[in-house]
């Protein structure tokens, strides 16, 4: 079963919710649909056999399709009212097997309903995180002068290296040596090590704030290694264009950033607040694992629901802006 959740998104998708939700009532002849909730969701779309589709599960589906425009929610409406004829059409097939009462089938319908539950209750606290003042949002700007007043577009050759840890020195030394990318990669082809070599045009925004830190001090064919884990990372900078945004231009982008940030915080802290309170006792082979700091760090494996949520969440949020860089700030 797949569950939609994304809490950080729906302050940016709200105009063209509204668009949307304002169609799908008129699709319907709901003249005030937010105060006709209870009379919507008990109309019928399609009667199935012995049971039915309401018009209500119809928008339920309609309004999961984030980027729906109004002018497509008649279509919508007809290919989401085929699917859950077909859904409907398979629950009674399977309540006429009673596979309902399939242990397994009991234990996954529960998941699923603590799954929804926990994720509700995170997005509402997602969405209780205070907005950022316009005072916030002049601070943001200054203070990244990379994303904004001295942006750029920045090509880019990254060469990823795998090498031992204690070769990276040495390695580092004779790369810096090489005074072109032929020369470096000369160099790198004597060495017998393996690597990657991938180009990129990009602008400040699309970097993670690491390389863009490292790139907003690089000039044009200056070479930059960054020491990782697994090797050395080499970052080859064959051009940089002027491209810098003013504070009107971005300032939408950096609400929305802001918000999103401040979102995550506000799961993070609520949810480490109820894991350091909360009594927590691991059993059987998990009382043998448990870590020492379990109870202000990690997920109560007796609560996978709640572990999946919180999953859920911080991806939906990350993939906003925050461990991808900043790519909200477009």
């Amino acid at each position: 079963m797949k569950l939609l959740f994304s809490p950080s998104a729906s302050g940016r998708r709200r105009p063209r919710a509204r668009l949307v939700l304002l169609a799908i009532c008129g699709l319907v002849g709901l003249a005030a649909c937010g105060e006709r909730q209870e009379a919507r969701s008990s109309q019928v779309a399609a009667r199935v056999g012995s049971g039915e589709v309401s018009i209500h599960q119809v928008n339920l589906v309609l309004q999961r399709q984030a980027d729906l425009r109004p002018e497509q929610v008649e279509a919508a409406s007809r290919t989401a009212l085929e699917r859950l004829i077909q859904l409907e059409l398979a629950v009674q097939k399977a309540g006429d097997a009673k596979i309902d009462r399939d242990p397994q089938v009991v234990q996954a319908v529960d998941f699923a309903r603590r799954e929804v539950l926990a994720r509700a209750y995170i997005d509402r606290l997602a969405d209780s995180a205070a907005r950022p003042t316009a005072q916030d949002i002049d601070r943001f700007y200054d203070e990244r002068p990379a994303l904004f007043k001295t942006r750029r577009l920045y090509s880019v050759q990254d060469i990823g290296i795998a090498a031992p840890a204690d070769a990276v020195p040495a390695l580092q030394a004779r790369l810096a040596a090489a005074k072109s990318t032929p020369a470096l990669l000369a160099e790198l082809a004597d060495t017998r090590l393996p690597y990657t070599l991938n180009s990129a045009t990009r602008p400040a925004e699309d970097w993670p704030l690491p390389l863009l830190d490292r790139l907003a001090g690089m000039k044009e064919g200056e070479v930059g290694f960054l020491v990782q884990p697994q090797g050395l990372r080499v970052l080859v900078l064959t051009a940089a264009a002027p491209a810098p945004r003013s504070l009107d231009e971005a300032r939408a982008s950096i609400e929305q950033f802001l918000m999103n940030e401040r979102k995550q915080q506000k799961v993070d802290a609520e949810l480490k607040a109820l894991r350091s309170t909360a009594e927590v006792q691991y059993l059987g082979q998990f009382a043998q694992v448990a870590p020492a700091g379990a109870a202000a760090t990690a997920p109560s494996p007796a609560t996978p629901a709640a572990a999946s949520a919180t999953a859920a969440a911080r991806a939906a949020l990350d993939a906003e802006a925050r461990n991808k860089g900043i790519q909200g700030l477009r």
